[in-house]
């Protein structure tokens, strides 16, 4: 369904300071971005949803693929208010909109590596997306994740050095996985929802940075928890690096 409507989960723009550049050697083999707008009030999003969980074991063999699932929040008021929408999510997809030259936002929709958009559940087009990306050059950001011992605050660190062009920023998510929701009004009303990286916090830092934190969300379990960091063109909405990590505990 599509609805040309602009309408948070945690958002945080930072501006840090650092120099940095990218040695070759961290552009092969970068990790494909594969992101998914969703709304738990679009009674034709779940497949898609499921599609996306499929993705990371269908590429098992291949290209690594990072999933986020980002809910956008202009269905909220059709019935069921998604507990992880946020407009952060639907300005973005809206950014994207203008960047593709559409028209008009719709869910589920999903993007590739910030190059390319189309129907959630058109797995030829997810296909033909993720491998036309797999050997194109993109910087692949190494990090590490550790929670404080009281679970908390999550501790990034990122292990490449990361420039950012004129246009680039980072866009970092903390995503969770195995995520499961009872709807109980709208479109889905009595559906059990199952969702995969499900972003929940989200934070951009406009200046290059070597490390940051992220709040937990106090009803997530380490074991979910993901962070992601892509190097994207704020124009183009091109990605040119992607990382990911998952969260260890602080000895």
């Amino acid at each position: 369904m599509q609805i040309n409507k602009s309408v948070a989960i945690l958002f945080v723009t930072a501006l840090i300071f650092s120099s940095s550049s990218a040695s070759a050697a961290d552009t092969a083999r970068a990790p494909v971005v594969v992101e998914l707008f969703t709304s738990q009030g679009c009674s034709s999003c779940p497949p898609a949803d499921h599609y996306l969980s499929t993705l990371t074991e269908t590429f098992k063999s291949g290209p690594k693929v990072v999933v986020v699932s980002e809910h956008v929040d202009y269905w909220d008021h059709l019935g069921w208010k998604d507990p992880f929408s946020s407009k952060i999510f639907t300005d973005r997809q809206q950014s994207y909109a203008k960047a593709f030259k559409q028209n008009t936002v719709y869910t589920p929709e999903m993007v590739v590596d910030g190059r390319t958009g189309f129907g959630g559940t058109d797995s030829r087009s997810a296909v033909e997306a993720i491998n036309s990306r797999t050997n194109e050059p993109k910087l692949n950001i190494g990090l590490t994740a550790v929670c404080d011992s009281i679970h908390k605050i999550v501790n990034v660190s990122l292990n490449t050095a990361v420039s950012l062009g004129r246009d680039e920023q980072l866009v970092v998510f903390l995503t969770q996985d195995n995520v499961t929701v009872s709807v109980r009004t709208g479109e889905n009303s009595g559906r059990v929802l199952k969702h995969t990286g499900v972003a929940r916090v989200v934070k951009l830092f406009e200046k290059p940075v070597k490390k940051f934190s992220l709040p937990l969300p106090a009803d997530a379990g380490i074991a979910s928890i993901k962070v992601v960091v892509l190097r994207q063109d704020t124009k183009s909405m091109a990605v040119t690096g992607v990382g990911l990590a998952g969260v260890i505990t602080s000895k």
